[in-house]
């Protein structure tokens, strides 16, 4: 049994590798028209709350992209009780249209750490759209995450997966 426990983990971070490779080679156009998005504002301090995240942000110009800077915090009342280590840790960024059409994304991965609510995930990103045009630009962030009971954890509970990302148009 903790055998099969640690091969979900493993599938979990597989699915989860493949789909980052997947979205970094399709040409099809991506969507967030589903995802919480907040309206493009510079150097003001911004917050975002999604379904498992709250996203601290300030929008910094940094020559023809937009720098967005930030920390990540968990909502673990959302989580179960058991759930006390977070062993995959993928965030995007992404800059819309007021239709949901991604213009330009930018992704990180995190190191695995203890869930805490007090302690934010901070984060960096720079995205430049192929062109900024004229109609109004928002932010909106994504995020794929593993938690388990403990690090390397055995056998037990686990694993639980939560995920807002762009969809395919």
């Amino acid at each position: 049994m903790k055998k099969g426990k640690n091969s979900i983990v493993a599938l979990c971070i597989l699915v989860l590798a493949c789909a980052a490779l997947a979205a970094g080679c399709a040409k099809s156009s991506m969507s967030v028209a589903h995802l919480k998005r907040d309206s493009w504002s510079l150097e003001e301090p911004r917050s975002l709350v999604t379904n498992f995240m709250r996203f601290d942000y300030q929008v910094l110009p940094v020559g023809d992209a937009a720098g967005i800077k930030g920390w990540a915090y968990l909502d673990t009342q959302k989580l179960p009780d058991w759930a006390k280590w977070v062993e995959s840790i993928d965030f995007t960024a992404y800059l819309c249209d007021p239709d949901g059409r991604v213009r330009a994304r930018d992704a990180r991965t995190f190191l695995p750490r203890e869930v805490r609510a007090d302690e934010g995930i901070g984060f960096e990103f720079s995205l430049r759209p192929e062109a900024w045009g004229q109609r109004p630009l928002f932010i909106a962030f994504g995020y794929s995450l593993v938690f388990t009971e403990g690090s390397g954890a055995k056998g037990g509970k686990g694993p639980f997966f939560v995920s807002e990302e762009a969809a395919a148009r």
